[in-house]
């Protein structure tokens, strides 16, 4: 081999070399691509009521689907959730299950897509001298409804106990403090994990009608969005699910986390009691039934089959447009 082909052959060599090390490096900085911005907005203010979803951001499972998440609360002047998704300012929101079912009715294009509460958390709560224990007991007294859920299941549980409303004083509901509610009402429209876990942890004395109790066992706090937004971005809506219901189920195995990442939101919240709050939460959300997020057709079937008979919705849905597990199952 002469020398001048050895030379040659070093500096192809030396090429090759810089060549292979230049593309790992390349291929070693190529930019991840830019994560799917996701808009969400609560049905509430800032609260362990939404927990699962705290723990997704601040844990870093969104992040880890490739998801920039922002989470609003929602405006209390404009409580039905379905208007800020039909009306694009935000992807997906929290409803409750009627809620899905009415706008189906109405023709507005929304499903949901999980469950978190699949035990309902609102209730109709008055102070225990009030005398409230059944539903009969509300005949001659005021309840402070709120608009959508609170109204559309007091109605139903109403019917179902066959009480006439019409020896009702039914007022709207004019304060969110559970205190402020009874100055002006003797009953109020409340989520157990805020105002009877508020008047428990204050050691105040309470009672409260569960609308299950009395045939009404309607869904709470749906994850839902629009059709289009299913049709544009399904990878979107399987990987918001997955980090969702993981979030919640971190939630679940540690309140106290749940909690503290609750008040990165709102720093201005009672840790005790959102931690009490947290933990009323858990057997309303982990029923020990299928998976977090599951939905059951037979409940569904059952709400629907409330409201068309309380003549809430005037025509029967097809239930296959309300709702679908797909999401859930994929992140199973």
């Amino acid at each position: 081999m002469t020398i001048k082909w050895k030379k040659e052959l070093v500096s192809a060599s030396v090429l090759l070399l810089v060549l292979l090390v230049g593309g790992a490096f390349t291929a070693c900085t190529t930019p991840a691509p830019e994560p799917d911005q996701v808009s969400v907005r609560l049905k509430w203010l800032h609260q362990t009521q939404f927990a699962g979803i705290y723990v997704a951001e601040k844990e870093g499972y969104y992040a880890a689907e490739n998801l920039a998440v922002t989470i609003e609360p929602v405006d209390l002047d404009r409580q039905i959730t379905t208007e800020y998704v039909l009306s694009g300012e935000d992807d997906i929101a929290i409803g409750s299950g009627e809620e899905m079912i009415i706008a189906r009715s109405e023709g507005q294009h929304v499903r949901a897509i999980a469950v978190i509460f699949r035990l309902n958390p609102l209730v109709y709560i008055a102070p225990a001298e009030a005398g409230v224990h059944t539903p009969a007991d509300l005949v001659g007294k005021t309840v402070a409804l709120s608009p959508g859920q609170g109204t559309y299941l007091y109605e139903a549980m109403m019917a179902q106990a066959g009480v006439d409303r019409s020896q009702v004083n039914e007022i709207d509901t004019t304060a969110w403090d559970i205190y402020e509610c009874w100055k002006t009402a003797d009953v109020c429209a409340q989520y157990a994990t805020n105002g009877l876990a508020r008047a428990q942890y204050d050691g105040v004395e309470a009672t409260a009608l569960w609308p299950i109790d009395y045939g009404v066992p309607f869904y709470a706090d749906v994850i839902f969005t629009s059709d289009e937004f299913i049709e544009e971005h399904p990878d979107v809506v399987e990987r918001f699910v997955r980090a969702t219901l993981k979030g919640w189920q971190k939630a679940i195995e540690d309140p106290e986390l749940a909690t503290d990442d609750t008040l990165a939101f709102d720093d201005s919240l009672d840790r005790d009691f959102q931690l009490a709050a947290m933990k009323m939460s858990i057997p309303l959300i982990d029923t020990g039934e299928d998976t977090i997020g599951w939905m059951k057709p037979a409940i569904w079937q059952t709400m629907h089959d409330i409201l068309l008979e309380q003549g809430l919705i005037t025509a029967p849905v097809d239930l296959t447009t309300v709702y679908t597990n797909e999401f859930v199952e994929k992140a199973k």
